[in-house]
């Protein structure tokens, strides 16, 4: 009989493995954690992802926006956050792969401190200047540059904007002084007012700026037209050789959630990236969803990274 007891014991305590702690998922709150300012393509899709996880579970969903740092604050804190499900790192490749290239030492590592989810969207870099510029093509901005070496400056709020202009300037034999931003809201914003001459941005955080006529979008950073933009044309086409660049925002978790948590928080944010409404919306303000499976998104930070590193070394910059 103690045997029989025994055994009923083990098998209760087998039961209670990760799929039935999943079922008590979430235990509070969930903390999403932003590593650019508000406004920006990640903030939108760290907001979207709270929305819906406050739907499908019923609790709070925060968002907390900690720039700085081309987002290797944030990425720290979201790594040394307990890995129980609660705590969502939503950030884009420059915290998720271009940093490993870009900075001489991090505080986190995002292959071995972060589990990888999916990815949430994609878009290509889009060529931003003030209209008082006096530029619009990309070859006429190039020519610009080169009338007034050195007078020119553009700004980035990311690894991905900033590879973006040292690789214009590598490609076209320009000189144009850069100018860090904590995000690429803020380097749009200081474009918008003629602070600096130039940026590169993502098309969810410039296009309704194009839109509304207060700068030009000179060119993408895709091989071929958007299909989201296809009446705007390509760098590559007006004789920037090989200038693809895209962006994208994913979601990672701090390494050890458990496997049917991870399980049950993955269905929750894909069911809420991939609903028909916010597809449509992420469309009209220029972004692809993406989702793809926790395997493939390692696989894409690990070719950002070596992306990275090439593309440095064509634009001759040394990690920081």
């Amino acid at each position: 009989m103690l045997r029989r007891r025994l055994m009923l014991g083990a098998a209760a305590a087998a039961a209670v493995g990760p799929s039935a702690r999943a079922n008590n998922f979430p235990g509070g709150p969930f903390r999403i954690i932003v590593p650019f300012g508000a406004g920006s393509a990640t903030d939108q899709g760290a907001r979207n992802v709270a929305e819906g996880l406050n739907r499908i579970f019923g609790v709070p969903a925060v968002v907390e926006n900690k720039p700085g740092a081309n987002g290797a604050i944030a990425a720290e804190v979201a790594a040394k956050a307990r890995p129980d499900g609660q705590t969502i790192f939503v950030c884009s490749n420059t915290a998720a792969a271009s940093n490993v290239a870009m900075m001489k030492s991090l505080p986190y590592d995002p292959i071995k401190d972060f589990e990888p989810m999916t990815l949430i969207g994609r878009a290509p870099v889009f060529m931003i200047v003030n209209p008082k510029v006096g530029a619009t093509t990309a070859q006429e901005f190039v020519a610009l540059c080169r009338k007034q070496p050195g007078k020119i400056n553009f700004g980035s709020g990311s690894a991905s904007t900033r590879i973006s202009g040292e690789l214009l300037k590598a490609k076209t034999q320009i000189d144009m002084v850069h100018v860090p931003y904590k995000s690429t809201p803020a380097a749009l914003q200081d474009t918008m007012a003629g602070h600096v001459q130039m940026c590169f941005a993502d098309p969810v955080t410039s296009l309704p700026q194009v839109k509304a006529g207060t700068v030009l979008c000179l060119g993408v950073g895709s091989r071929g037209r958007y299909k989201l933009t296809p009446d705007i044309p390509t760098l590559i086409e007006q004789g920037i050789p090989d200038f693809e660049l895209m962006t994208w925002t994913g979601v990672l978790m701090p390494a050890g959630v458990p496997p049917a948590v991870m399980t049950t928080l993955r269905e929750a944010i894909v069911k809420t990236i991939t609903e028909p409404g916010y597809v449509e919306r992420q469309a009209q303000s220029g972004a692809e969803i993406a989702p793809c499976t926790p395997e493939e998104m390692r696989q894409i930070q690990l070719a950002e990274i070596q992306l990275y590193r090439d593309m440095m070394k064509i634009a001759g910059i040394e990690p920081e």
